[in-house]
């Protein structure tokens, strides 16, 4: 279904060579998109983000017959929920860029940035001292919550080092101390402070949290170790401090003393997915949601170790597109992660952390000019500080003759990314819906695990496409 990029197609009736429903006539100009034109802003900057917890979410969502509202839908946490293929680095943060035509508007190209970080191995990271924040509130009642709690904290357990050290950190009304700082080595004290958690009343978020930062603060006494606070909870929040700015607004002070949040979500229902997911932005954290004992086992048992490293502090991420060559463009996703064009050599502003081993990704939509030339149409630039607190750039660029034809033609893992914007369109009704219909999703999602080799990911989002648009 070969389309060529430059001349301009995206206009006429009927059907596409590829059997792509074929715009309206009058698509000259982008159609509800909110498309910046680079004449008045060429750049767009952003915080970088590695949450998943959208994206577990809305799996959770179809498997309990619920619905998510449309605000919790964060495309970049459905896109960095699966396997990439970026090149890792040797060291800190590198940027790539590929694009493809999109075949619903052949003008148009779906633009990947993505950001890729070295990896590090358990063996070469130094010990870590982490505080276990659990939500032991009524509300941990239902749906199993504490149960799922308790075996994701057994797991983590089991995946830790013995020269590791966990505290935790009970909240229900009041907070308290549930286990004092305890070495990995005493595993069965670990495990017996875990099993005696328990739901209680009220939730008092506010207080368990600044509890658990001031344990996190007592243990921070050797520089050669890492001090993160693991929050687990539904979010809900009921007495104390209640309201989401205060809370945010105290964890914000506490992230800039180095020391990380974690935060995980647990049970569809009396659930809070901003507040969750907006402490783990202020602490410099990462957001997860765990739907079962498969997902506590891929984040506890892999995940969460791997994410004590940091690979890049203060992470932003700049593109900047040639207004000769691009009429429009709009990133898809990262709606509460941007960051203004003048502070993105700012590092006084807070950007986001990126742990090692990890990959994040950012979708644009592109509207090109007729007759695009074969110099770059956009660049790509990533900054991070690295270990010693110095700013580090690197940065790639596209030109329109690197753009893929057709979908077929470009790699199976941009594809794969293609499909997941247009489910997260699909759930909240966005501009490619008037092109992309139920059916055209599910082919397209179809095609998916047989290029990725069976990737059991890709398996199971094609299995959600299907009951999504049923």
């Amino acid at each position: 279904m070969p389309v060529q990029p430059g001349p301009n197609t995206d206009s006429g009736t009927g059907t596409n060579p590829d059997g792509w429903p074929a715009p309206p006539e009058d698509d000259d100009s982008p159609r509800g998109e909110s498309m910046t034109d680079p004449r008045t802003d060429a750049r767009s900057t952003f915080a970088l983000d590695v949450d998943t917890g959208s994206y577990t979410r809305f799996r959770d969502a179809l498997a309990q017959g619920h619905g998510v509202p449309r605000d919790e839908v964060r495309t970049e946490e459905f896109v960095n929920y699966f396997r990439q293929d970026y090149e890792t680095p040797s060291d800190g943060l590198d940027v790539s860029i590929d694009a493809a035509v999109l075949p619903f508007r052949p003008s148009h190209r779906i633009v990947r940035v993505g950001i890729a970080s070295a990896e590090v191995s358990d063996e070469d990271r130094r010990d870590a001292d982490l505080v276990l924040v659990v939500d032991c509130s009524g509300s941990m009642r239902q749906a199993g919550k504490m149960e799922t709690t308790k075996a994701a904290l057994r797991t983590l357990v089991g995946s830790l080092r013995r020269t590791d050290r966990v505290a935790i950190v009970c909240y229900s009304s009041r907070a308290r101390v549930a286990l004092d700082p305890t070495p990995v080595a005493e595993r069965e004290s670990v495990l017996a402070a875990i099993d005696e958690l328990e739901p209680q009343s009220s939730t008092n978020a506010a207080e368990g949290l600044a509890l658990g930062y001031d344990l996190a603060g007592e243990m921070r006494g050797d520089d050669d170790r890492m001090t993160r606070v693991v929050l687990v909870s539904d979010g809900v929040a009921n007495v104390g401090e209640t309201d989401a700015g205060g809370i945010l607004e105290r964890m914000s002070s506490r992230a800039r003393d180095g020391i990380s949040l974690i935060s995980v979500g647990v049970g569809i229902t009396t659930y809070d997915d901003e507040l969750l997911e907006q402490l783990a932005d202020r602490g410099d954290g990462w957001h997860v949601y765990v739907d079962g004992q498969e997902e506590a086992e891929r984040v506890f048992a892999t995940g969460l170790t791997s994410s004590l490293v940091v690979a890049g502090r203060d992470a932003k991420a700049q593109v900047e597109f040639d207004p000769g060559q691009v009429a429009g463009y709009r990133l898809i996703g990262y709606e509460n992660r941007m960051v203004s064009d003048r502070d993105f050599r700012n590092d006084a502003v807070d950007g986001g952390e990126v742990f090692a081993g990890r990959t994040t990704t950012a979708l644009y939509e592109v509207e090109m000019r007729r007759g695009a030339g074969r110099d770059a149409f956009v660049r790509a630039t990533v900054r991070y500080l690295d270990e010693d607190g110095e700013p580090v750039e690197r940065r790639r660029h596209l030109a329109d003759v690197e753009c893929a034809a057709e979908l077929e033609e470009t790699s199976p893992r941009l594809r794969q990314d293609v499909v997941i914007a247009m489910l997260t369109d699909h759930l909240v009704g966005g501009p490619w819906s008037q092109w992309v219909g139920p059916d055209v999703l599910r082919e397209e999602a179809e095609a998916l695990p047989e290029l990725l080799d069976g990737d059991p990911d890709v398996a199971q989002l094609v299995e959600l496409v299907q009951r999504a648009t049923a």
